[in-house]
């Protein structure tokens, strides 16, 4: 059975880092087109008061659409940042003793943003995710680097290794016969070899890669969550350019 308890505490440790931080300026620029790192703290406030008090107007669904993501930032963008703050805190604490009792994890999740249909494995481990990776946005625009070594960053690094079979034989257009390496160096290590077999699908293999993408753990992950284009992070790549292009940009696997 899957260890929420692994999720829970990634998401409240990434949570607490958060709200640790103390830059000089919160208007600043991320990597997310339009938001400021305030309105990054805003939209953490908004899906944790939807995940604690309930969603009025639920849509259902898979995905969280992304006009309601928008929605819920502007909807807060005239709260000051010590009131944001706040009530990150408070709303957290409170999640946090909802999920002292951990609930099965296949069961179908409560108080899921826009009402999307996540099993409490996917909602949690998706909530684990995204509050580190907003961690991270927040970081990288004030200035303040860290977190690259706690739970959050690997619960996330290890979510985004597991979907690269699906970046390889779905989305990157790879072909039968064509094997990539994924070395990631740094806090949070990966290194995996797969091949497209004859089925189509991509799968682990022995077999010598004629492609080699090799990145830290930093890069790795703002590829995964597509914060920034392959030529702006650092990667070294060896063997088949042409399929390096097909493949980096095809590493964007969040929504």
């Amino acid at each position: 059975m899957t260890d929420l308890r692994e999720f829970v505490d990634a998401w409240r440790a990434s949570a607490e880092a958060v709200l640790g931080l103390e830059p000089s300026d919160w208007e600043v620029p991320t990597d997310l087109p339009g938001w400021t790192a305030k309105d990054v703290l805003a939209h953490l406030v908004h899906l944790e008061r939807v995940m604690v008090e309930g969603e009025p107007h639920p849509v259902g669904g898979a995905v969280v659409p992304g006009a309601y993501t928008n929605a819920g930032v502007e909807a807060l963008r005239g709260v000051p940042v010590e009131q944001l703050r706040a009530d990150l805190t408070d709303l957290v604490a409170r999640r946090a003793e909802h999920l002292s009792d951990l609930p099965d994890p296949k069961a179908p999740a409560e108080n899921t943003p826009a009402g999307v249909e996540w099993t409490w494995e996917v909602a949690l481990r998706n909530r684990a995710i995204d509050m580190w990776t907003h961690e991270q946005d927040i970081r990288r625009a004030v200035g303040l680097p860290g977190g690259l070594d706690t739970p959050g960053a690997r619960v996330t690094t290890m979510s985004f290794a597991a979907a690269l079979p699906f970046v390889l034989g779905r989305r990157a257009g790879a072909e039968r016969g064509d094997v990539v390496r994924w070395n990631v160096t740094g806090p949070v290590p990966v290194d995996v070899t797969l091949g497209i077999g004859d089925d189509g699908r991509a799968a682990p293999t022995a077999a010598v890669p004629v492609l080699t993408l090799t990145m830290d753990t930093e890069a790795f992950t703002i590829l995964g969550a597509g914060r920034r284009a392959p030529d702006a992070v650092d990667v070294t790549i060896e063997g088949d350019h042409a399929l390096a292009a097909r493949v980096l940009p095809a590493m964007n696997v969040t929504p």
